[in-house]
């Protein structure tokens, strides 16, 4: 296998166009650039981290880049710029971080080329900053004239980069030992007993609704560690200025993913990341859901180096590894490049659960984000400029090996199933279990246009998605209605609106234009399956859901994109839909039983728990290639088990019920031809969760949700009477 460029040539060959100008999204290479606006960070990013000594035409070329954003008509940088060079209006404000980092810049490209000149242009573009930061006591946004203030709150992130680019420029003069000092004294400020809280209020407190941000704590260290090396100096009140670094640094621990591997990027008041929707609703912009950015896991590699070599610190040595590692993971071992990270649905706020290649309810127009509906979301298997480029910092211009195969593992018993899709259920379900013509008044009304919603409200408050089609959506409301026995109005029209969003690559989006994945290439190419449709490219679908195996053997989101249980599942059920087989389907056999635990359960990856998510993506998978999962009396005990008085299931040991976890374990139960110990209870749990406008929610009593929700109880309903055919049951989840 030959390995991918390394960071620098993937940034230079993909990112840069030939005026040297960083677009700020791409898909997986320069063939889909995804967002070709340009950011003033970027830009300066790029001229810090990508020329090195001697690289004297590259250093001028992206400072060139660099000056195309200087504003003509007022003092400092326009910090976005579109596709043509022309300032976007919501980019002429003066954000202290971004500014300071294209000062710290100049000056990175005046040292490079030996040009005082170009050094003392820095310190001075710098200095006005400086000096309207300290009389305003560092807030978060200027307006364009430098000196009205937007925003007064003043974040740790800012005043970190401000600290730091201040350092790179001090040329011995008294201003900027003031201006350091006064940083210092600021940074002490943000500092709690454990770590340092990412916001101040514009009145100056600690914004404890804020919390935790792994990315500022990083970058506090980094300008702790920084104004160690000024010797006493750099110390305030509290302590030595490398005990404040080791302070926020050690707190990251804190942010690291307690079932999985690597560091969300938030944690609240208390030192836990969680969900939640008051702080993204009424606090700073942000997605409700905690996230792994591999951005942050770059500046982290580069705080926990830099206090390992000024303290020796052993901590500090274990989180640069664990970073790192995680970087490592998230590269494309194809083509080049690291991806933008990974999210999770959180089966309670605080507990990650199901993988999501996606950063949902994000705020709009953030960069690399698509809306569908009203909800907006970046993908995952985006590479965002920033990354790359951090990511360069902390690692170095290094290739990455792919790793390696999973190890064989004996070989499974044949377990044959007939791949008979004729029908959906041997008979109706029983009457009067849920209110079946409420349920059904209920799904239809989420048509829209071509296709479904996942739900029937249009506009929606709070965080109910609205009516919207979707890939996502028309797979479970044409399963549900084929289950009931009810016909699919206007299929063609249907299969019309999912042939729009197969994509050149041969996947399919959750909308046409929209990136392709595994997870909506499966509903796309299931939905067609079972509504007979063939009108679209299944050569170049098959290419694309092949690409997506990864070299450990399971299959990611995209190509190039990490592996799981989960993915593996979607992946293999889209390939057995359209008749073919994972190309190495021994290593994804391999991959999938090295999943699972000494307690008969699967987590979603080598090592991580048991939780009955991935138990049935792994056993499910493994039934549908004609296999008998291992020590399958173990895994129907381990599942049984988890059924609650109540009639439900917990879906890890010693967790909570859930209602999306209950499906999972029904099912796996189900396609393993047994069923829970108590059947009737559960058949009572799920039917107590209908609303009163007749759609299903995950709490008795409370709101509908999705379709998705509404697909867990008709689906699992039939399970639990034993009606469902066994091969829809399998192939369609």
């Amino acid at each position: 296998m030959t390995h991918p460029p390394s960071l620098r040539t993937f940034f230079t060959d993909n990112f840069l166009d030939d005026g040297h100008r960083t677009a700020a999204v791409l898909g997986r290479d320069a063939g889909d650039v995804v967002t070709p606006d340009r950011t003033l960070r970027d830009a300066a990013l790029a001229l810090l981290a990508v020329p090195q000594a001697g690289d004297a035409a590259l250093t001028r070329a992206l400072l060139e880049a660099l000056r195309g954003f200087a504003d003509q008509q007022a003092a400092g940088f326009h910090e976005l710029l579109d596709v043509t060079g022309t300032p976007h209006p919501v980019g002429d404000v003066r954000t202290p971080g971004a500014q300071a980092l294209a000062w710290w810049a100049y000056h990175r490209a005046g040292t490079l080329l030996e040009d005082a000149e170009l050094t003392g242009q820095a310190r001075a573009g710098l200095r006005p900053l400086a000096e309207a930061v300290l009389a305003e006591s560092w807030p978060a946004r200027f307006h364009r004239d430098g000196v009205t203030v937007l925003d007064g709150a003043s974040l740790l992130g800012q005043v970190a980069v401000l600290t730091l680019a201040a350092g790179a420029v001090h040329d011995g003069s008294g201003f900027w030992d003031t201006f350091l000092d006064a940083a210092a004294r600021q940074l002490a400020r943000f500092e709690s007993a454990d770590g340092a809280f990412a916001a101040l209020t514009a009145r100056g407190e600690v914004d404890t609704f804020h919390g935790y941000r792994l990315r500022a704590s990083a970058l506090a260290a980094l300008a702790w560690a920084d104004l160690h090396e000024r010797g006493p100096a750099g110390d305030v009140a509290g302590g030595p200025a490398i005990d404040h670094a080791r302070k926020a640094l050690h707190h990251v621990a804190a942010h690291r993913h307690t079932r999985g591997r690597g560091f969300w990027d938030r944690a609240d008041a208390n030192s836990q990341p969680r969900v939640d929707a008051l702080t993204a609703q009424y606090g700073r912009p942000d997605s409700p859901f905690p996230a792994k950015l591999m951005g942050d896991h770059a500046l982290l590699v580069l705080a926990a180096d830099r206090v390992a070599a000024l303290a020796d610190d052993v901590q500090a040595k274990e989180l640069s590894a664990l970073a790192e590692a995680e970087l490592r993971r998230y590269t494309d071992t194809a083509v080049g490049g690291v991806f933008q990270g990974q999210g999770s649905w959180f089966s309670t706020p605080v507990d990650p659960t199901v993988p999501l290649a996606r950063h949902v309810m994000v705020p709009p127009r953030s960069a690399g984000a698509f809306s569908v509906g009203n909800t907006a979301y970046v993908p995952f298997h985006e590479k965002h400029a920033e990354t790359q480029l951090l990511a360069l910092l902390a690692l170095g211009d290094r290739e990455q090996p792919a790793p390696a195969a999973p190890a064989a593992v004996a070989e499974l018993k044949a377990r044959p199933i007939e791949h008979d899709l004729s029908y959906v259920s041997r008979e109706p379900l029983s009457e009067g279990i849920i209110d079946l013509p409420a349920y059904l008044a209920w799904l239809r009304s989420t048509a829209s246009g071509l296709g479904y919603g996942l739900t029937p409200y249009r506009a929606p408050m709070g965080l109910r998605s609205d009516a919207t089609a979707q890939t996502f959506s028309v797979l479970h409301v044409v399963s549900d209605l084929m289950a009931l026995n009810e016909p699919v109005p206007n299929r063609e029209g249907v299969l019309t609106g999912i042939y729009a969003t197969q994509n050149p690559d041969g996947g399919f989006g959750e909308q046409p234009g929209l990136l392709s994945e595994a997870f909506t290439t499966y509903c796309a190419v299931l939905t067609a399956a079972v509504l007979g449709g063939e009108g679209y490219d299944t050569e170049q679908c098959v290419a694309f859901l092949q690409a997506c195996q990864h070299t450990e053997g399971a299959f990611g989101n995209a190509p190039g994109y990490p592996g799981d249980a989960w993915h593996s599942n979607l992946a293999t059920l889209a390939l057995l839909a359209l008749g073919r087989r994972p190309a190495r389907e021994s290593d994804l056999v391999s991959y999938l039983v090295s999943c699972q635990n000494a307690d008969g359960g699967y987590g979603n990856q080598p090592g991580h728990p048991s939780d009955t998510f991935a138990t049935f993506r792994v056993v499910d998978t493994l039934i549908a290639l004609g296999l008998e999962p291992p020590r399958l009396a173990e895994t129907t005990a381990w599942l049984r088990g988890l059924q609650t008085e109540a009639g439900g299931f917990r879906y890890r040991e010693s967790g909570p019920e859930s209602f999306v976890g209950s499906y999972h374990a029904i099912a796996s139960l189900y396609v393993m031809g047994s069923e829970p110990a108590d059947a009737a209870a559960c058949r009572a749990w799920i039917a107590a969760r209908q609303s009163s406008d007749g759609g299903f929610g995950r709490l008795p009593g409370g709101p509908s949700e999705t379709t998705d929700e509404g697909f867990i109880a008709i689906q699992a309903l039939h399970m639990l009477e034993g009606k469902l055919n066994p091969y829809w049951a399998v192939i369609m989840t």
